[in-house]
């Protein structure tokens, strides 16, 4: 099945995203660092990044994006959203198969 994305807001009311954003985090997750933030998604459990570390998983985007330039398009859809949820105090909730 893959991974399933949501956002969250501050009150947590959760919104499911569409089946491409799961795709192309699961794309881009194959790419990160050991030692990054991105790293930390579990495939198979759920995981939720709040502003701070949202803040910190686009950076990481941003240097998949130098070393993977095949990525652009995934990485800017997910920066994209990774933004849009920061100006709104939300989560990102990630749910692994």
């Amino acid at each position: 099945m893959g991974l399933s994305v949501y956002r969250r807001n501050q009150v947590h009311d959760q919104v499911y995203l569409d089946d491409s954003t799961g795709r192309y985090l699961t794309e881009v997750l194959a790419h990160v660092r050991p030692d990054s933030l991105l790293h930390t998604v579990a495939l198979h459990a759920d995981t939720m990044f709040n502003t701070v570390q949202l803040r910190r998983a686009g950076e990481e985007l941003e240097e998949i994006a130098g070393r993977k330039p095949e990525l652009a398009f995934e990485v800017a859809h997910l920066r994209a959203l990774f933004e849009s949820i920061e100006r709104e105090r939300g989560y990102l909730w990630i749910n692994g198969d």
